[in-house]
């Protein structure tokens, strides 16, 4: 799992945890919970990618049991978050081994240079330059003119981590329902109540995502 985060967070075990719990609960059938043979699930890896302002590590482990308030040694919980600073200046050997990441990088360090220069027309610059330099060409052709918007409008990135995040939360909960109503742990009826729409619509939505009834 792989985050990207332009200020500093000391909390992504924490977060990595709970990411990790509600994707094991999509992927693993709640009946293979309790079956007594061993049921093998993939094994995560933790990642995030660092390019804000501030003076950051080139790489560093960040722990959960850090956080935890009693300091000993019998702690049965770990999660470890391997955070990479990937601003140019940095160097990291993660750069040289995907392209895509070092041109947004790159794309990024333009920006701030154009944004220190007080340049009305800081973002369309940047573009400028980048697809003259051979910086995310393909994508910036494209969305440029999205891309403008996006970063000229009153960004919240908070608010907008927070909408993308209960947006994937009703995607998952919607297919939990789905998949209980579908093992005959929930009723048609339940479900509708559970997601706040009717038995009916429910159905259909069902049926569309290629879902069957006896």
């Amino acid at each position: 799992m792989a985050k990207h985060q332009s200020t500093i967070n000391e909390n992504m075990p924490l977060r990595s945890l709970i990411y990790i719990g509600r994707a094991y609960e999509q992927i693993v059938p709640i009946k293979a919970r309790y079956r007594k043979k061993l049921y093998k699930i993939p094994k995560p890896e933790f990642y995030t990618f660092y390019n804000g302002e501030e003076k950051y590590d080139k790489e560093k482990i960040l722990k959960l049991s850090e956080a935890f308030l009693m300091d000993d040694d019998f702690g049965s919980l770990e999660l470890k978050v391997k955070v990479i600073n990937i601003n140019p200046k940095e160097n990291h050997t993660i750069l040289s081994k995907c392209k895509i990441l070092k041109e947004y990088c790159d794309f990024i360090e333009i920006i701030r240079k154009y944004e220190a220069q007080n340049s009305e027309e800081a973002y369309k610059e940047a573009i400028k330059e980048c697809i003259q330099k051979g910086i995310l060409v393909d994508y910036l052709r494209k969305k440029g003119s999205e891309v403008i918007n996006m970063l000229m409008s009153e960004y919240d990135y908070n608010l907008d981590i927070e909408t993308q995040r209960e947006e994937a939360e009703e995607i998952g909960g919607r297919k939990m329902v789905y998949r209980l109503i579908e093992e005959g742990v929930l009723k048609l009826e339940q479900g509708a109540t559970t997601l706040n729409i009717s038995v009916e619509e429910l159905k259909k939505e069902m049926v569309e995502k290629g879902y069957t009834f006896s």
